[in-house]
């Protein structure tokens, strides 16, 4: 087998941490032996073992672990965190090669878990599916090469483009666009990421509880665009910048690596007329209004157009 076949079991590995190792990022980890996998890992949770070292720890021969090649889709760290350095106990192991996906561009690694396996004699191949690698820890990257959360903005719109119902003269009210497929689904995209954040039209309007209810997974952190100091105080939700540049400076410093904004149109567009986001998602129901608030409009053509039943998922990115 060759050495990307093994990396997109590292990566298959790795991604069954999404929405559970932040701030740490997601990695996966196969050890080789004789064209064999004698051991995979995979990081669960910050806090908790390295993929690499649960890896190690589930070779039943150690023995074998000095003729064996590591594969793992993110450098080795160099550094003490809540964990001991994985590049330690690989060398101390004795693994004579490791295979490298990417690299970490943490301030505290950045090529430095390379440089100290091979000043230890092991035989490090860096680079093995580099696009895949760094794709699957779009969120870890953006936060430390771009200091600022990843950005995914989210809106359901009819099939006629309309995504809220003409509200003049009316009492706040909230409605459905899409089939309860698409809500299941919505709300396990909350549970992939640190925060969630809506404008003040949206918590006034729909008092949303943007929580992971239909999913068993874990609730974002909730926060709100503020309108001067003008808020709903029954709302758990943490107020930001009514400014786009400000509320995600404020983020980063909180240390959110990821937010998904939901709304409404006036944040949504904000978001898009000053190109600060990085991936829309799009849910377009079986219905046609024929009049009411229309939806947001990206200019880059969908990535992906996914059916479920009579609904759309339209997927955008954006790349610098």
């Amino acid at each position: 087998m060759s050495d990307e076949l093994y990396m997109q079991r590292c990566l298959q590995l790795a991604a069954l941490g999404l929405g559970k190792t932040s701030p740490n990022p997601m990695v996966g980890a196969v050890i080789v032996h004789n064209d064999k996998i004698i051991g995979e890992g995979y990081h669960h949770q910050c806090g908790q073992a390295h993929a690499e070292v649960n890896a190690i720890n589930s070779v039943k021969d150690t023995e074998l672990l000095k003729e064996s090649t590591l594969y793992v889709n993110l450098e080795p760290c160099s550094h003490f965190g809540k964990t001991p350095p994985c590049a330690d106990a690989i060398i101390r192991y004795g693994i004579p090669k490791v295979v490298v996906g990417s690299i970490d561009y943490h301030d505290k690694v950045n090529g430095a878990g390379v440089k100290k396996l091979r000043e230890a004699g092991v035989e490090v191949v860096e680079n093995v599916c580099k696009a895949d690698c760094e794709e699957l820890n779009k969120r870890f990257f953006t936060f430390h090469q771009q200091h600022r959360p990843y950005i995914i903005l989210k809106w359901a719109q009819t099939r006629d483009g309309f995504m809220d119902i003409d509200r003049s003269g009316s009492e706040p009210t909230s409605y459905w666009i899409t089939n309860p497929a698409l809500k299941v689904l919505t709300h396990k995209w909350r549970s992939e990421e640190d925060a969630i954040l809506v404008g003040y039209n949206t918590m006034r309007n729909d008092r949303p509880q943007l929580t992971t209810r239909e999913y068993p997974g874990k609730d974002p952190q909730r926060f709100v665009m503020q309108r001067g100091t003008d808020m709903i105080a029954d709302l758990p939700y943490t107020p930001l910048s009514e400014k786009a540049g400000e509320a995600i400076q404020q983020l980063y410093n909180l240390k959110i690596q990821s937010v998904i904004i939901e709304g409404g149109k006036k944040i949504l567009e904000r978001f898009l007329n000053i190109g600060l986001w990085d991936e829309a998602r799009i849910l377009v129901g079986n219905q046609c209004w024929g009049k009411g608030l229309r939806a947001p409009q990206v200019p880059e053509i969908p990535e992906k157009v996914v059916k479920i039943d009579d609904n759309q998922l339209m997927y955008v990115r954006r790349y610098l």
